[in-house]
């Protein structure tokens, strides 16, 4: 398993990432003459969340494809140290990432939490960021009711196990459990389902198990990472989002039960009021993590908008709207009885993911 080690002053941690090329779905370097894509994930699961985007040969096939676990998730290894920790210290992780691993500037592709992530790199390392496609942005500050609801997620982890050792732990109470999952299940998926869904959920508990179960110390970092990071969100100045020299593509799912479409227009407001000139807002179907379920809306929106901030003729072009998504989607079904092997396929088939699920639906 691919890590790399970065450090800031009195700490250290290794970061677990994949690189998939057009050639090779786990290879140990980018294809130094292609651009790089990094896939920033969201609040309950790692980089196998993008899956969908990993086996698209539309995008495999002319970018190095980037995805790496933050501190807490996946199998990064590193403390949570800071107690007011945030998108600023999870951003300046990704900028030590780019910087050890020796990357040019790079295009984001933000999930969630990934978004917030995503701006603070490019506010604070414009230098570094070409693109910014961000896919059910989180609000500036946490609402009320939601971060009420990630706390009492936090109070079934704490509930569903013993943390009083100093290890994983194997005593865990499955009905509590459960409720968990049902709970986590719904803002993310919003009761759609699948092999795919149903796989990620169970990779993800298992490294939250091992991550953030078990003693004393990780049951603090679970907090910090699942409830506190999102209370010291801060809505950024509009000087610093002045600092933005990239185009920005914000992408809302429709189906989101946390998240309306008035946060998503906020932050496309702010955006525009600060001098970002190429700002672009849809809106596709889908739960929160729709580019889990919806990737034949979403994968064109992230072609499109790194192809035109890739091509110097297109630099300050007005923001696309709207696709042609019918199109899209039949070309995206053409691709699906040819998508490719991603460093997560294996993985997620060990946990029921079955990779050419719908495929007779499409013929």
């Amino acid at each position: 398993m691919p890590h790399v080690q970065i450090s800031s002053p009195g700490d250290v941690a290794e970061l677990h990432y994949n690189i998939a090329t057009p050639t090779n779905h786990s290879s140990a370097t980018i294809e130094p003459h292609l651009p790089c894509i990094i896939f920033l994930h969201s609040g309950y699961a790692g980089q196998e969340v993008f899956e969908t985007q990993f086996c698209d040969p539309r995008l495999r096939t002319q970018y190095n494809l980037i995805g790496v676990d933050m501190r807490g998730y996946g199998l990064t290894k590193g403390q949570i140290t800071q107690q007011n920790y945030g998108p600023a210290d999870s951003a300046d992780d990704i900028y030590r990432f780019i910087k050890a691993l020796n990357l040019p500037p790079v295009h984001i592709f933000g999930l969630a939490i990934g978004c917030c992530v995503g701006l603070e790199l490019a506010t604070n390392h414009p230098e570094l960021v070409l693109s910014l496609t961000l896919c059910s942005p989180l609000p500036v500050t946490e609402p009320e009711d939601i971060a009420a609801g990630r706390l009492e997620v936090y109070h079934l982890w704490v509930e569903a196990f013993n943390h009083d050792g100093n290890g994983p732990t194997v005593d865990v109470d499955i009905s509590v459990l459960q409720d968990l999952i049902h709970g986590a299940a719904q803002l993310c998926f919003n009761n759609q389902n699948n092999s795919l869904v149903d796989a990620i959920t169970k990779v993800a508990l298992l490294h939250a198990m091992k991550n953030r179960a078990g003693s004393p110390t990780k049951l603090k970092e679970s907090y910090q990472a699942s409830v506190g990071w999102f209370l010291n969100r801060r809505a950024p100045s509009r000087a610093a989002l002045a600092n933005i020299s990239c185009s920005i593509r914000l992408i809302h799912c429709e189906d989101d039960v946390a998240y309306e479409l008035r946060y998503a227009q906020e932050i496309e407001e702010q955006l525009r009021q600060a001098g970002v000139a190429d700002v672009g807002l849809f809106e596709v179907p889908g739960p929160h993590y729709g580019n889990v379920v919806n990737p034949q809306a979403i994968n064109p929106i992230l072609l499109d908008h790194v192809l035109c901030a890739s091509s110097t003729q297109n630099a300050g072009a007005a923001p696309r709207h709207s696709l042609d998504h019918d199109k899209h989607q039949r070309e995206n079904e053409h691709h699906d009885c040819q998508r490719m092997v991603t460093p997560f396929t294996r993985r997620l088939a060990q946990y029921g993911y079955d990779p050419h699920e719908g495929d007779s639906d499409s013929d």
